[in-house]
């Protein structure tokens, strides 16, 4: 029976994990609870607010990609910020696995996308993070599905994780796509009218 493959992170992975942890994370949760409590909700209180709630936020984003994985046959279990209890995968709820190069400030790395039965990708493993990501890969023992995103659904799979990968799709893709923009400029509407409305009342 084969053993369980334990997930090995990278040097990279464990500075900034231990960096965040000890400086970002309390510093922003603090100035957060400290302008909530003094209800400092000028406008410069307002900024801070907006600041370290969007620092909190990139934060927990980083974090929560940071996985500690055992895979076993057809189960895969993971630990992270969000799930420190653990949660289990059976793969044979899903259907196979994409692979795909994405970029960032460390250049080109791999990342694995698994599908569902609804053809929705649902879990998302970076390879950046881990030394032995491809056996980390090797052991997850479901088909490869041959996929090429397009541009908007690259970018789609960046920020959302989420898409549908079945061809004919391609339509409810673009209108999902923008239906995210719009509700993203719809936000950014309101932010920025509550700042020009504290802006003109408070100066």
């Amino acid at each position: 029976m084969m053993d369980y493959i334990k997930s090995k992170f990278s040097g990279y992975t464990i500075y900034w994990t231990i960096f965040t942890i000890i400086l970002p994370l309390p510093a922003s949760l603090i100035f957060i609870f400290k302008i909530l409590k003094l209800h400092d909700f000028n406008i410069k209180g307002t900024l801070f607010l907006i600041l370290f709630s969007g620092i909190f936020f990139l934060v927990i984003n980083f974090l929560k990609h940071i996985k500690w994985i055992k895979i076993k046959e057809n189960s895969l279990k993971y630990y992270s910020i969000l799930k420190p209890l653990g949660k289990t995968l059976n793969m044979e709820d899903y259907i196979g696995k994409i692979i795909l190069t994405e970029s960032g400030t460390r250049g080109n790395y791999k990342v694995v996308y698994l599908v569902d039965k609804n053809h929705k990708t649902s879990f998302k493993l970076i390879g950046l993070h881990y030394k032995n990501f491809e056996e980390l890969n090797n052991a997850l023992q479901i088909k490869t599905i041959r996929f090429s995103p397009s541009t908007l659904q690259y970018f789609k799979l960046l920020f959302f994780e989420e898409i549908r990968i079945n061809n004919s799709s391609n339509n409810s893709e673009i209108t999902n796509i923008i239906l995210g923009l719009f509700k993203l400029i719809c936000v950014v509407g309101i932010i920025l009218f509550i700042l020009g409305f504290l802006i003109n009342r408070f100066l």
